[in-house]
């Protein structure tokens, strides 16, 4: 009922471009290890309820798959096994308040949430290839460890695994910090031939393809995190099992 109250079309002031392009498009691309950039598949994504399942893929079974194969049976709990369980249990945490706000409609969440979870699996991709890093990760800074890390440099030493990181790593930003696309996601165009928009206070998507997207984008990062987790397992548990499940 509030939403429906608070819905109103508003025809778009002069100064406003009635071109689409005007109001900032979200172009979102995979995080391939491509160089160059891959727009993601939006196929399959008609269906709303088909395109919330592909968004909940392996969330909270795979989460729970990945932390047996490598904690269950260990007689000796270390600092890595600990490492581990953070990074799975971050990883489910986030995986599930993204889909669940997926569902409400609530973009102004998803979207932070998804640049939290992107933040974690760029993350355990540079432990993986620097697995000294633990030490910062554990005990902070400190003489004789690792120096805290910019996500930039991060994403420049895991570019062979995800090229597109630091791309959609900026646009997640944008809507996290209130940018220029944050500000026009609350407003939807409804005509454009008659020039009117809408805007309510309640949130909602802007257009089907945003989630569509935030859709696919949740797809990619599931698939990309629970391989990561597998790889960390193998990392940060000794003994544990290394041969990595087929997420797909």
């Amino acid at each position: 009922a509030a939403r429906a109250a608070s819905r109103q079309a508003r025809p778009l002031k002069s100064a406003i471009s009635t071109d689409r392009s005007a109001v900032l498009p979200w172009h979102a691309e995979r995080m391939t290890s491509e160089p160059e950039r891959i727009v993601l598949d939006l196929s399959g994504m008609d269906d709303r309820d088909q395109a919330i399942a592909r968004a909940a893929h392996g969330c909270s079974e795979g989460y729970t798959a990945v932390a047996k194969k490598h904690m269950f049976g260990k007689a000796d709990i270390t600092t890595g096994f600990m490492l581990f369980g953070s990074f799975v249990s971050r990883m489910r945490g986030l995986h599930e308040a993204v889909v669940r706000e997926i569902t409400h409609d609530n973009p102004h969440a998803v979207l932070p949430l998804i640049r939290a979870w992107v933040e974690t699996v760029t993350i355990g991709l540079y432990v993986l290839r620097n697995p000294n890093h633990v030490e910062y990760l554990l005990n902070g800074p400190g003489d004789n460890r690792p120096a805290k890390k910019s996500f930039q440099a991060m994403f420049h030493a895991v570019r062979e695994d995800a090229a597109q990181l630091e791309l959609v790593y900026r646009q997640l930003s944008d809507y996290s910090h209130f940018g220029s696309l944050a500000v026009w996601n609350a407003h939807s165009i409804e005509d454009e031939d008659e020039r009117t928009v809408t805007w309510t206070d309640a949130p909602r998507w802007r257009d089907v393809q945003h989630f569509q997207i935030a859709c696919a984008q949740t797809h990619e990062l599931a698939i990309a995190g629970l391989e990561t987790l597998d790889r960390l397992g193998a990392l940060l548990v000794p003994g544990s099992q290394d041969a990595r499940p087929n997420h797909t």
